[in-house]
């Protein structure tokens, strides 16, 4: 199989995964709760328009909730399932971009664009691998029970740890406010991770088959 057509085939298993009914419900309530944030904190006339504030910070809270929980879902299933997953969960980054891009471009805040717009691409990826150890050790120490309170608590302590230390790398409230040079660092060192993970997962599948 060429590169091509297994990237092809990837995008197509993509395609079907986010058709399933469970994703399309996730999908359906991500994109209703960022409606919500926008309608609630778009400006009355006269007023000045800090929309992009909110709907960012719930976007990238979202995004890493989703891929964490859906990562962790995934840890023990065959790669295939896998990457069709992680391609999915990065379909919710670009399908929430343009309430991303609309705003920014009404609220004119201080991160630059290609910040804003560019960051959730490897935190949805770094995230998603992240939730696949998280899965991994939680079925290790056989608290596979409890995973569904795991993924927000382990978002929750990423976002913790950020505000004692004064620093930007897990928390996605902070995030896309301002440039972190450590902050993308860390999401593009793990999205990177990520991606040899599952390309070796693939490698080991095609040779044991």
């Amino acid at each position: 199989m060429t590169q091509a057509s297994g990237w092809t085939a990837v995008l197509g298993r993509a395609a079907e995964r986010l058709r399933g009914p469970d994703m399309l419900q996730v999908l359906a309530l991500f994109l209703a709760a960022l409606l919500f944030v926008l309608a609630i904190r778009w400006p009355s006339a006269g007023d000045s328009n800090e929309a992009w504030f909110a709907v960012a910070q719930a976007r990238m809270v979202l995004l890493a909730l989703a891929a964490l929980g859906y990562g962790a879902a995934e840890s023990w299933r065959e790669p295939g399932s896998r990457r069709s997953t992680a391609a999915a969960v990065m379909m919710f980054a670009v399908l929430s971009a343009p309430f991303d891009i609309a705003t920014y471009a009404a609220s004119y805040p201080a991160a630059p664009l290609w910040w804003a717009a560019g960051l959730p691409f490897p935190t949805t990826l770094a995230y998603y691998g992240l939730g696949l150890g998280l899965g991994r050790l939680a079925t290790w120490a056989r608290l596979g029970v409890v995973l569904p309170l795991l993924v927000p608590a382990v978002l929750v302590f990423g976002i913790w740890i950020d505000v004692r230390l004064g620093v930007s790398v897990f928390n996605p409230l902070a995030a896309p406010l301002a440039v972190s040079l450590v902050d993308g660092l860390v999401m593009v060192g793990l999205a990177s991770a990520t991606l040899v993970w599952l390309a070796r997962a693939r490698e080991s599948g095609e040779a044991a088959a």
